[in-house]
């Protein structure tokens, strides 16, 4: 063999010898009221398909998704936090009365936005 015709022969070796080439037909026979799942995962680097059988029907599990909501003690932390900048903010530019104003704005825009987010 040639050295020039050698990177070209390491190229089909490779493409070759790769899985998904040399990969055949699957078939899986799952028990009544199962049914099979087919994951793609990496597996030190390289991608390996897994077949499962799994019990239930379940219709567009895929696409479930449940969006967290935000803890008591987080949202709390969010009010408290708009209120002391708020206080800080209105402190700065008008005194102390300017601070309970600024205060209550902040922590009163905050409560109406996590609880419209809630």
């Amino acid at each position: 063999m040639r050295i020039s015709t050698l990177p070209a022969a390491a190229a089909v070796l490779t493409l070759l010898s790769s899985s998904p080439v040399l990969a055949g037909p699957t078939v899986v026979n799952c028990a009544p009221g199962q049914r099979a799942v087919v994951q793609q995962e990496r597996v030190r680097g390289e991608r390996v398909t897994t077949v499962a059988c799994v019990g239930g029907v379940s219709h567009n599990s895929r696409y479930r998704y449940q969006r967290r909501r935000p803890s008591a003690a987080g949202t709390a932390l969010v009010i408290g936090g708009s209120a002391a900048t708020g206080a800080g903010i209105g402190g700065i530019i008008n005194g102390g009365k300017g601070a309970a104003i600024g205060a209550a704005i902040g922590g009163g825009v905050a409560s109406l936005v996590s609880g419209a987010h809630r």
